[in-house]
């Protein structure tokens, strides 16, 4: 999606003329509005643990905890 991108790298770079393309696609402005949220919540985390040096090697990222403290129990209710 070009108005994302634009967004995430060059923010000056996301125009009215890309938000009427999304319209045009046919996305609402609601749609449009939850998309720039969803991408700058995304561009401001990631900044944000970058910058503090935060690593996630050895973490296991999107998934909700176990259902018991035994770390080879990937069961979840």
């Amino acid at each position: 999606m070009v108005y994302a991108q634009a967004l995430t790298s060059t923010p000056p770079k996301a125009t009215e003329s890309m938000v009427v393309d999304l319209r045009n696609a046919g996305y609402n402005d609601g749609e449009i509005l939850e998309i720039n949220q969803v991408v700058a919540y995304f561009a401001y985390a990631n900044r944000t643990v970058l910058g503090l040096g935060c690593s996630t090697e050895g973490d296991i990222i999107g998934l909700s905890p176990n259902d018991s403290n035994n770390p080879d129990d990937w069961s979840h209710s």
